[in-house]
């Protein structure tokens, strides 16, 4: 492994073939090959340069690299870094337009073609790879995708139009529209009812706002400028083009000569786990406050929704600074993305010039569009949320063990066996200082121990040390791949720091190695829970009562949900099963409290 401890750390996604997910990656351009890991995470995986191919020839203008490394069964990396092409392309001449070996075998000669030629105009015309694929799409296919997207979307919830509503939306929508470089753009926008707080763009210039999202709006201003951000993203063709990187070329090219939606399943799956790059988020921006201006409506409401909904973002003084938003802004299905908006971002829509407006719609039409769902119902009494099930009960004899481990290491101070259960026992006794402490000299000791890293880990996150945390984890995790409660914390811990996408991650892991593992589907639901996804929170709460008939947690985050859903009997029936089963796990004791006092709230007696 060479060394790269001078050398640029890149961000890009990882994926595999015509799977919809990709992980996230750093990259570094090391002596012999490219070294990737997990963010923040130690190098995993070399993939060495003589074994790199690039579907399109890359160029010193190169704005985004889609490498292949095929001894790994079809992965592909995508970075979307003009640097890294630049740097990439000195370290492997071979991957140019002069020099690209294509490859002999395609899954069908049409295939070749296609990207033969989407290559080859690529080059010539300094396109992104992606987004020359993208462009050469017919538009009839664009919508056809699009189509197959909200109907795979809208298949469980209904939408919310009125003729009125659906008067107002289609108002505001040619408003901003009629603004655009093209004029006469014509724009589909549906509204869903969906408690998500979102807005999102879907290939054939095609538009989803939730519910939450006209919801959480103060104003109409407010939706016209997130509306106007999902128009940037249709003129700029970013749901095609992502929707390509995550296909694969060969499959995109198979598409295009399709020229319908037909040949590749799950399209809604696949756009709902896209994310848009940095550069496409303010190519977003910039269309949204140009579309704004042109149509005669505030930016304000834009950078008022960005700064309350997602999180208290800075001020453009304090962004001017160098602070960082704290929230994030979404373009998918999640609340969080793993393009956040900046401070600058930010910063750009407030500076924005005064000019002469007016509301963007008139108080009769934001009514009616308000109101196409029906009234909303209302959530259930916010109440604490247990901690995630991965740390040790309390033990009686914490105490004694303590004891006699210090004793042990009054004449042996360097014993590592006595350190850690001396750690341990003070886990156990919540003495998460005194823990960390132990753990971090027997480290000392033997540092290629996994679990003294776990038992580490474990310390720093009971203390909130979150990134402390992740990296004593990630270390356990490189000496002991298959440390089950190593990668349960670590999904814990990057839950608490609103990473969802990498707890996921993590505890999808855990699930797929073993589908008995009853804590992973609840951590996994506490995240789901966080991302505003109840119906796969409610699966995996289901599962784990499955594996545990005892788990009071399980049911009272279960009854929750129902209860916000508006099922009442489902609600008090889990609330009913939590009280009647021994509070074990950490959950436990939070699970009897909240059942009890839901049960009251509910006018239900308790049993």
């Amino acid at each position: 492994m060479s060394t790269h401890s001078d050398t640029a750390v890149f961000e890009g996604s990882l994926s595999r073939g015509l799977n919809a997910s990709a992980a996230p990656v750093e990259i570094r351009l090391g002596d012999t090959g490219l070294e990737m890991g997990s963010p923040g995470g130690p190098t995993v995986w070399l993939w060495p340069y003589h074994r790199l191919r690039s579907s399109v020839p890359l160029s010193s203008k190169s704005r985004d690299a889609l490498i292949t490394f095929e001894p790994e069964g079809g992965y592909t990396l995508f970075v979307p870094n003009p640097a890294f092409a630049a740097q990439l392309l000195g370290k492997v001449p071979a991957l140019s337009a002069g020099r690209q070996r294509w490859r002999a075998a395609r899954p069908a000669l049409a295939a070749v073609a296609a990207l033969l030629a989407i290559g080859l105009a690529a080059w010539r015309f300094e396109l992104h790879p992606a987004q020359a694929v993208a462009r050469v799409m017919p538009q009839q296919t664009r919508e056809a995708v699009g189509r197959q997207v909200i109907s795979s979307i809208s298949r469980d919830r209904k939408a919310c139009e009125t003729p009125a509503s659906r008067a107002a939306l289609d108002k505001l929508t040619q408003r901003l529209s009629a603004a655009a470089p093209e004029k006469g753009m014509s724009v589909r926008v549906v509204v869903l009812d969906w408690n998500l707080i979102n807005g999102f763009a879907v290939p054939g210039r095609q538009i989803i706002l939730t519910r939450g999202l006209i919801n959480a709006a103060r104003s109409p201003d407010e939706v016209a400028g997130v509306l106007a951000h999902e128009l940037g993203h249709a003129i700029e063709l970013h749901p095609e083009t992502g929707l390509v990187r995550a296909m694969g070329y060969t499959a995109a090219s198979q598409l295009i000569f399709a020229g319908s939606a037909g040949t590749i399943t799950n399209l809604g799956v696949l756009l709902t786990h896209l994310r848009h790059t940095r550069m496409a988020e303010r190519e977003a921006d910039q269309h949204a406050v140009r579309l704004l201006k042109g149509a005669g409506i505030s930016s304000k409401g834009f950078g008022d929704f960005l700064e309350r909904t997602y999180g208290g973002a800075p001020s453009a003084k304090s962004a001017s600074k160098g602070g960082k938003a704290n929230g994030p802004m979404s373009d998918g299905l999640e609340v969080i993305s793993t393009h956040p908006p900046t401070a600058e971002r930010i910063a750009m829509v407030r500076a924005q010039p005064s000019y002469t407006a007016t509301p963007a719609l008139s108080e009769e039409d934001w009514r009616a569009l308000r109101d196409a769902c029906g009234a909303a119902p209302q959530p259930a009494p916010a109440q604490p949320a247990p901690q995630p099930e991965q740390k040790p009960a309390a033990d009686a004899t914490a105490d004694r063990e303590i004891a006699e481990a210090t004793r042990t290491l009054e004449t042996k101070p360097n014993d590592v066996a006595a350190l850690q259960k001396r750690a341990r026992a003070y886990t156990k006794n919540q003495q998460h200082e005194q823990a960390l402490a132990d753990y971090t000299r027997a480290i000392g000791l033997k540092r290629s121990d996994a679990s003294l890293h776990f038992g580490r880990g474990w310390a720093n996150q009971s203390l909130r040390r979150y990134e402390d945390a992740l990296r004593d984890y990630d270390e356990a995790l490189r000496l002991a791949p298959d440390h089950a409660a190593a990668r349960n914390g670590r999904g814990n811990a990057n839950r608490a720091l609103k990473r969802f996408e990498a707890a996921l991650t993590d505890f999808d892991h855990l699930i797929r190695f073993n589908p008995k593992f009853v804590a992973a589907y609840y951590n996994r639901a506490l995240v789901l829970i966080d991302l505003k996804q109840p119906d796969d929170a409610i699966r995996d709460l289901t599962a784990a009562i499955d594996l545990d008939k005892d788990y009071a947690g399980a049911y009272a985050q279960r009854g929750l949900l129902h209860e916000r859903s508006g099922a009442r009997d489902r609600a008090i029936a889990d609330f009913r099963a939590a009280l009647a089963v021994p509070p074990k796990f950490e959950s436990g004791a939070w699970a009897h409290r909240t059942a009890r006092t839901r049960l009251k709230e509910l006018g239900a007696e308790t049993q």
